[in-house]
């Protein structure tokens, strides 16, 4: 069963060890990194040969790959190929392994034998852009003409869009339709390659889905105390009607004065409410900062699908239906979790990640030192039945939309055509399904999903949706662009959003036009 409820999208992924890796560096609920030394991704289409670019034949364990250069199996010429990341530690011994561990270990070497060459994903540099990091390896590689066969993963900054701009990234739309086919499902889905190009030109990608990010969790007991069947939530996200109002409509019904002593005891929602505030924003189809199609950035913080969705996640929800339990400090911030643990709130928006196995919403999270977690002092040990589903949509989006943090991979522009080439080549089989029936469409998070979520329908409709509706917030790789300290941070109850945007707006401005003109030097 578990092998095939994602099948359409996901499959064990590279891409998605390196967005958990650099989430981790951030932010202590994030989750390590998958097993193995190296993930792999892939759509479900994946093992069709009509997908191939290129002709193909079958030998031994999977099809083999012609190149329609020479006619003949790939050949790498011994390539000795580095995958750079800043995490990845030394793999595991065989036996150690997991079965799908040890069936894409096997993968891995038959690939290295078939076509000739080498591969290890590897913590090459620290993370960043600083003295000694990643970033600064591949742009002395970049600038310097470096022969070595390095593959880079960078951070999703303003120094990767600097990089892009002033050309130092491969353009990989140059190999589509010989060696890669960029309209497979595996480089599509996760919209990294859209995120970084100019023009036609493509100069970062990620293979396979995004990790799941944000969403908005439901008590279930909760809802069932308010004669609400939990179910009709997922209905709702099913049919498309899981709206904003529909939102507000079931908050109104959960939210009560269960004992009639004139205070509420059951509040709609509760949640780390900056975060809620800006997917208020996301859900509207608005955003802060755009792109343009030359590669420079727009603000469009003052846009009718911002404002928008700021009044209604302050005027609507805020104002209404939010448990305010924030003191003058600010240093009770993660309060939001005891209290939905405690039923004190139908709903809370927080990331998927919360609720992998071991995540603290399943009660079961440790410390370093294998104590229970614990918020300002009350341990996290108790367990509530919980849903999942996407952000309600906005009266101006399209669809449902989550946030999107992948870490982006290249290519030195100083590397010849012919050795991106194979570079390419080897990277996109590495990243493909591991051959058999038993690991087609494998998403390595599904065990995680499953033994932390209370439900199916959160796995195989929610986290189904989120790992390819990811949108990029570009505000975050504009330098000097604040979006925290006076502006989310400061809207909370009977706040002026008007007042609380338009004080921002100049300061912002400042920023985008700074930034832009550094992408031309």
């Amino acid at each position: 069963m578990k092998r095939k409820v994602l099948r359409k999208l996901m499959a064990v992924s590279m891409a998605a060890a390196m967005t958990m890796g650099m989430a981790a560096c951030g932010d202590s609920d994030t989750p390590a990194s998958n097993e193995g030394s190296t993930q792999q991704s892939s759509d479900s289409q994946q093992s069709s040969e009509s997908e191939q670019p290129s002709d193909s034949q079958e030998e031994g364990m999977t099809t083999v790959r012609i190149d329609p250069k020479t006619g003949e199996p790939f050949d790498l010429g011994g390539m000795e190929i580095i995958i750079a990341d800043w995490w990845t530690g030394d793999p595991k011994p065989y036996d150690e392994l997991t079965e799908f561990g040890k069936a894409q270990r096997d993968y891995q070497e038959w690939l290295q034998e078939t076509y000739n060459f080498t591969m290890v994903q590897k913590n090459y540099a620290g993370w960043g852009w600083g003295e000694g990091s990643i970033g600064e390896a591949f742009v002395q590689a970049a600038t310097s003409g470096s022969d070595e066969n390095i593959i880079y993963t960078l951070t999703n900054s303003s120094a990767t869009a600097a990089d892009v701009s002033q050309g130092l990234m491969y353009d990989i739309s140059k190999l589509d339709g010989d060696v890669i086919d960029l309209s497979r499902e595996k480089w599509t889905c996760n919209g990294e390659l859209e995120s970084w190009a100019i023009g036609d030109a493509k100069y970062c990608f990620y293979a396979g889905p995004s990790e799941p990010r944000g969403g908005l969790y439901f008590n279930k007991d909760v809802l069932k105390d308010a004669g609400i069947d939990p179910e009709s939530i997922y209905d709702m996200q099913a049919n498309g009607t899981w709206t904003w109002d529909a939102w507000i409509d079931v908050m109104s019904k959960v939210q009560r004065d269960i004992d009639n002593d004139g205070q509420i005891d059951v509040y709609g929602c509760v949640q780390n409410n900056g975060g809620m505030i800006y997917e208020c924003v996301r859900s509207n189809g608005g955003a802060l900062v755009s792109k343009n199609a030359d590669g420079t950035y727009a603000l469009t913080a003052d846009s009718d699908a911002v404002r928008e969705g700021l009044h209604f996640a302050i005027d609507e929800v805020t104002n209404k239906y939010f448990l305010n339990y924030s003191n003058e400090d600010g240093s009770n911030w993660e309060d939001y979790k005891v209290r939905f643990m405690n039923g004190e709130a139908a709903f809370m928006y927080d990331d998927a990640y919360c609720a992998y196995e071991g995540g603290w919403l399943t009660g079961t999270s440790k410390d370093s030192e294998g104590n229970a977690t614990a918020v300002n002092g009350v341990e996290l040990t108790q367990s509530i039945d919980y849903g999942f589903v996407m952000f309600p949509k906005g009266p101006k989006a399209d669809d449902y939309v989550t946030n999107k943090s992948n870490n982006p991979v290249c290519m030195p522009s100083s590397y010849s055509d012919e050795k991106a080439r194979l570079l390419m080549f080897a990277y996109d089989v590495w990243t493909d399904d591991v051959p058999g029936a038993d690991w087609e469409g494998y998403y390595s998070l599904l065990d995680n999903l499953y033994g932390g979520m209370r439900d199916t329908r959160s796995v195989e409709e929610t986290i189904d949706m989120m790992t390819t509706r990811g949108v990029d917030d570009l505000h975050s790789i504009v330098p000097n662009f604040n979006p925290n300290n006076n502006f989310l941070w400061a809207l909370g109850a009977g706040s002026d959003v008007d007042a609380v945007l338009e004080a921002n707006l100049t300061e912002w401005q400042t920023a985008v036009d700074e930034f832009n003109a550094s992408l031309a030097q």
